[in-house]
């Protein structure tokens, strides 16, 4: 299934299709806290293509891309969080240091699209 406008919530989708969610994490960072109280005000999304001066620091963009099977009624699709709207993820960094900075200088500074071995 494609969807052309994002949703808050969940869409309708025939039975058999997949419903498909795309998580952005935010890419721009204040540059001084690694967390804040809220969990997230130390972070911030670009704005106009551009990260704001409240938050100059540019990092990797991050996307969570999971799909489901459509077995059952849209309308009644809720998640332990709520309504679609509430989908959130959680990102923590386990790679080895030499292989995350591999990744960095071979695709993300050039950008580059990789692989899954990491490799353009």
């Amino acid at each position: 299934m494609s969807v052309v406008d994002p949703s808050h919530d969940f869409v309708e989708c025939p039975a058999g299709s997949m419903l498909e969610s795309y998580l952005d994490f935010p890419q721009c960072w204040n540059g001084r806290d690694l967390d804040s109280s809220d969990h997230k005000s130390h972070m911030a999304y670009p704005v106009g293509g551009a990260c704001p001066d409240s938050h100059p620091v540019v990092v990797p963009k991050l996307r969570q891309v999971m799909r489901y099977p459509v077995t059952g009624d849209p309308a009644a699709f809720r998640l332990d969080s709520g309504p679609g709207y509430t989908m959130h993820g959680d990102f923590f960094n386990a790679w080895p240091e030499d292989e995350m900075a591999r990744r960095v200088n071979d695709c993300i500074r050039p950008i580059v699209k990789c692989g899954t071995d990491g490799r353009p």
